[in-house]
């Protein structure tokens, strides 16, 4: 069986004679699905005017953030609340499978309506999850950081990360990862 017979996919094999290797282009059949041809190096965008018809719905919708997230935050913290109750790691599990999600929806609400502090809170929080190890105390103490300041955050109605406030909140995330994640 030759090599082209391995891939039937494979449009416009090239043989380079040098080292022998020979390379196989695939179809792009996502391309295709959008009704470019295969070969079509034209970049595909997105109508201007439907990218702001987009931005203003969005916009539109700002004033609802607050009471989104405090839900969204309500339901981490029942989430954090049934982790810790659980105490293994197997029990814990599904808890923390909740806990990832919710910290995940709160950093796309943020990044949605530019809220880049929880955004980062959220994200940060996201990725500690994934590494988490509920039996240890310690880091108990890093995820309760991150919710507690994703609260005042809130409440606070912190939008950037530039200001005292922000940067004071960054920093007592980072002290108690850096004394309690080991």
């Amino acid at each position: 069986m030759s090599s082209s017979d391995a891939n039937p996919e494979s449009a416009n094999p090239q043989e380079d004679m040098d080292d022998g290797v020979e390379m196989f282009h695939r179809v792009n059949r996502l391309k295709m699905k959008t009704g470019l041809l295969p070969n079509d190096d034209n970049v595909f965008r997105i109508e201007k005017e439907k990218v702001d018809s987009a931005q203003v719905i969005i916009e539109s919708k700002a004033s609802l953030y607050p009471n989104e997230v405090k839900n969204v935050l309500n339901a981490l913290d029942k989430a954090w609340q049934d982790s810790k109750k659980a105490a293994t790691r197997d029990k814990a599990k599904p808890h923390l499978e909740k806990l990832f999600h919710k910290a995940n929806q709160i950093k796309d609400l943020a990044s949605t309506f530019s809220y880049v502090l929880m955004q980062y809170f959220g994200m940060s929080l996201r990725d500690f999850i994934e590494k988490i190890d509920i039996e240890n105390p310690k880091h108990l103490i890093i995820v309760q950081a991150h919710i507690d300041v994703m609260w005042v955050v809130l409440n606070e109605n912190i939008k950037d990360e530039g200001g005292d406030k922000a940067k004071e909140l960054k920093m007592i995330v980072a002290k108690a990862i850096e004394k309690y994640s080991q």
